[in-house]
């Protein structure tokens, strides 16, 4: 039965979501003739590139969107986060968001929502309207109606459109068979959502007395994944370029760009083409460098970094095999049923992996090894477990380490490190110290973005180590496990405002300096009363159970983003 409401006074917004999106692959398909909902709304509107968070990351850059706040204030620095005075990482969930989000204030103010893949918003928050969250919900391919904010409602529509669709398909599986069938996936899910969309604005009229969410945000991952692992076949300058792939892969970013631009408009034209419209990505998008870096094997080779014994070597090796032969070889399902029996969840798995074989008394440094947040930590005594480095040694040890990673060099003489902070003089904010000590952006190598791939220990004794630098060749330029992706983040995602008379005069005064920015110029153009950083009312922790940990790591597995 339709819920009797009183016109809420927000003016209705929507916002379309194209994860990864970049302006370097919109503009010259316009020119085209290409994009021709996108190339209109940029005419009739206000353009413009929208610099993401650091890291320009899915998880922090996503929450700074819904919060307001940078992820110093916000405390979600990336898809894992290293346990204080541990060797050990967790992977975050929105309980970890501490400040309250765009969509929870709309519904403080009488308005509804339909927010459809929202990454970082599982276990969702009591909200009026219907929120699905994104590719971190620990359910299955087809979304689980619990893991929703309200089951009822998303049966209702998934009856008719199906399940919201999550990524299917094992991204980090690399070869021949992959990027030839991935194609099809993909424009396959942008229309399973584009229908998923049209039949929750009808069932939300159902449900909400005929009218429409105060605030609509829709998120369409495939233009992130189509940009990572097919810019080499996009791009005949890319250093990873194969030439003899078939045309089919060489348009496929063209092509998914093409479906989302369809599906924007059919998704505008069912909201109401007098409303605001915003569309926008996260981050950018570019292409990868055929070189990779070692960050732990350059910090070894610097002499702050040991190993342990060949028994530390076995317990690394015996780590990265159960991780791979659950989250790679087995299917999802029996991978979750491995890590809920075994007798660590995927979390301390997925830690032996990165910090197992290192002989703490002897590591000055150490990193995560993560493309999605490159930095180094300080093994400081006092605050980690078999800490080394005396306090009053902390700030030259920076100071010597930022000097060497500046210093690092390609063998064609280009740096590796475009730049090299403290974490203080990049991050403000009460969570600052969720970062790494020392926070690093990779140069790009000609244009090429550099990928940070953790080093293989288990392909070398003790004795020696991984070169900290690798050059691929071959099919292994394709990208997959230890060898990073093909295209990489960029810091300048995009950002399109448009609308009709009233809405259209309010798209040209938005104009946010950076995605930080976006959630409040959205609450001022909808006639929302709210101020970033307001009293946050505390939420109860959500941890992972460990089949669902399994899940979420399974899922990062797939995508790529767990080496």
């Amino acid at each position: 039965m339709a819920e009797n409401l009183s016109a809420s006074p927000l003016r209705p917004t929507l916002v379309l979501a194209l994860d990864g999106a970049t302006f370097d692959v919109i503009h010259p398909m316009m020119a085209q003739g290409r994009l021709p909902h996108l190339a209109a709304w940029i005419q009739e509107g206000h353009s413009q590139p929208l610099p993401s968070t650091q890291p320009p990351v899915t998880f922090p850059a996503w929450s700074s969107f819904m919060t307001g706040v940078s992820p110093a204030q916000h405390g979600i620095f990336d898809f894992s986060q290293k346990l204080e005075g541990q060797y050990q990482i967790r992977f975050v969930n929105s309980t970890d968001r501490k400040q309250p989000s765009l969509q929870s204030a709309v519904c403080q103010a009488g308005g509804r929502i339909l927010v459809l893949g929202l990454p970082a918003t599982y276990p969702p928050e009591p909200l009026k309207g219907l929120l699905v969250p994104g590719f971190d919900a620990p359910v299955s391919t087809g979304t689980d109606a619990e893991a929703t904010s309200h089951p009822d409602l998303y049966r209702r529509i998934a009856e008719k459109a199906g399940h919201w669709m999550r990524p299917d398909m094992d991204e980090s599986a690399q070869g021949t068979d992959f990027h030839e069938t991935a194609i099809e996936t993909l424009l396959l899910r942008i229309e399973r959502k584009t229908r998923f969309v049209l039949d929750a604005l009808e069932e939300m009229k159902n449900e909400y007395g005929n009218a429409r969410p105060e605030f609509t945000m829709v998120v369409f991952s495939e233009s992130d994944t189509v940009g990572h692992h097919y810019w080499r076949d996009h791009d005949p300058q890319s250093p990873r370029h194969d030439p003899t792939v078939s045309q089919r892969r060489k348009d496929a970013i063209q092509l998914v760009y093409q479906k989302l631009d369809s599906a924007c408009g059919k998704i505008r034209e069912a909201f109401g083409e007098d409303a605001l419209c915003v569309v926008l990505s996260d981050h950018g998008m570019g292409g990868a460098s055929d070189k990779i870096v070692h960050l732990n094997a350059f910090l070894a080779e610097s002499g702050f970094l040991s190993r342990r014994s060949s028994a530390g070597r076995i317990e690394t090796l015996i780590a990265r095999f159960s991780r791979d032969l659950a989250l790679r070889i087995l299917p999802a399902r029996l991978a979750q049923q491995i890590f809920r029996k075994a007798r660590g969840a995927a979390g301390r798995v997925e830690s032996v992996v990165r910090f197992g074989g290192l002989d703490w008394s002897k590591t000055q440094a150490f990193s995560e090894e993560v493309n999605t947040q490159p930095g180094v930590w300080i093994n400081l005594e006092g605050r980690e477990a078999k800490g080394c480095v005396p306090q009053d040694q902390y700030e030259n040890l920076r100071s010597e380490i930022i000097s060497r990673l500046l210093d690092w060099k390609l063998p064609n003489g280009q740096p590796v490190v475009a730049s090299a902070q403290r974490r203080e003089e990049v991050h403000r904010g009460s969570f600052m110290e969720r970062s790494p000590d020392v926070v690093i952006e990779l140069a790009l190598d000609h244009g090429y973005g550099l990928s940070l791939v953790a080093t293989p220990w288990q392909e070398f004794e003790p004795s020696s180590s991984p070169p900290s630098i690798q050059h691929l060749k071959g099919e292994a330029r394709a990208g997959g496990r230890g060898k990073g992706m093909n295209g990489t983040h960029r810091n300048d995602g995009i950002f399109i405002a448009t609308g009709q008379k009233e809405s259209l005069e309010r798209a040209h005064t938005m104009m946010p300096a950076s995605l930080v920015e976006v959630a409040p110029c959205l609450a001022k153009a909808m006639g929302l009363d709210w101020i970033p950083q307001s009293p946050h009312t505390p939420t109860t922790p959500h941890t992972y159970s460990e089949e669902e940990d399994a899940a979420v790591a399974a899922r990062l597995r797939a995508l790529g983003y767990l080496d």
